[in-house]
């Protein structure tokens, strides 16, 4: 069940950046053209570092800029569900046992 509902999260979040991903593409196009300027400094940096040739097309292969954008906008978004969830659980991580009482931290603060 854990699994399921790991992978249904996995699935939401994606499908959640990449509607952000094209609504910021559409309704602001100067700050995409900024994001993925942005990522291709990163890639070129990464790639002046003078790594071999093994990991340099590794690189070239998974370090596109609009992949970059991507990830961003997805742990962007996997934090924002993240916020969401543990304001609707009160704190507390959905399925585990009471945070307060399983802390070793739960008695600082008590008088003996």
């Amino acid at each position: 069940m854990r699994l399921i509902f790991s992978l249904s999260t996995f699935a939401f979040t994606m499908i959640l950046s990449l509607i952000a991903l094209i609504y910021t593409a559409f309704h602001y196009p100067s700050a995409m053209r900024d994001m993925l300027a942005g990522a291709q400094r990163v890639r070129d940096f990464i790639s002046a570092l003078g790594l071999p040739d093994s990991y340099m097309v590794w690189i070239d292969i998974f370090l596109q800029p609009p992949q970059i954008v991507l990830i961003g906008f997805s742990i962007a978004m996997r934090f924002a569900i993240d916020i969401i969830r543990s304001i609707f659980n009160g704190g507390r991580f959905p399925g585990g046992p009471d945070a307060a009482s399983s802390s070793p931290f739960s008695r600082w603060g008590k008088s003996l």
